[in-house]
């Protein structure tokens, strides 16, 4: 998702950290992203003031906060007009997150080709990176680019199943101009392929879980 009228900029983790906490339920998090989509939808037409705090972009330009539950505007009044593009990554994520916590399959319309099981070497290795690292940042782009990207009825023209998972997701990071974390470059499995993708993905953030509850 890109927002080329306004500068954007990322959400400092703290703010992360609190939206997540806030954000508790599948219903505030679908509410959340939806009321983001619509805003970035409204600015993406007519720009606006990449400072001006997101609530009163809410309630005072788009007046749509009478129906909106008061503890998510909260959480979004954290944030400002140029933070739109990362917090609508953080919550696409965060609802595909939940929906697995759920027993829910956040990736319906994604090819077969991209969903294959994850072998057991992976397994063990992706554990062994998420010891050294939580990559949160790279998992978020990983989620970005399934949904922007493989999402595609036509992505496997272009992304091949048995292409390496980590040099894609790099190379999109690159061309977004991001700075990749050196923990992915030195330690995230190169086995990985992009037939793997979901499983990957899915194993990932069921591991963080675990991690952040012991």
């Amino acid at each position: 998702m890109t927002l080329n009228v306004l500068l954007q900029e990322l959400l400092q983790p703290l703010t992360q950290y609190d939206l997540v906490k806030e954000l508790q339920s599948y219903s505030d998090v679908c509410e959340a992203l939806s009321t983001v989509e619509l805003a970035v939808g409204f600015l993406a037409m007519t720009g606006g003031e990449p400072n001006m705090q997101l609530g009163v972009y809410l309630k005072d330009v788009l007046q749509m906060t009478d129906h909106m539950a008061t503890h998510v505007f909260k959480a979004l009044s954290r944030c400002s007009l140029k933070h739109c593009v990362a917090l609508w990554q953080l919550l696409s994520s965060l609802k595909s997150e939940t929906m697995l916590r759920l027993k829910r399959d956040p990736f319906v319309g994604i090819s077969k080709e991209y969903k294959q099981p994850l072998q057991e070497e992976h397994k063990r290795l992706l554990t062994s990176f998420f010891t050294k690292s939580s990559a949160d940042a790279f998992l978020l782009e990983m989620h970005e680019f399934l949904l922007l990207v493989l999402k595609s009825p036509k992505a496997t023209d272009t992304y091949r199943p048995d292409w390496r998972l980590k040099h894609t997701v790099v190379s999109y990071m690159e061309r977004k101009d991001l700075d990749v974390p050196p923990e992915v470059e030195e330690f995230f499995p190169k086995e990985i392929l992009l037939s793997e993708y979901t499983s990957t993905w899915n194993f990932s953030v069921n591991l963080r879980q675990k991690r952040s509850q012991s």
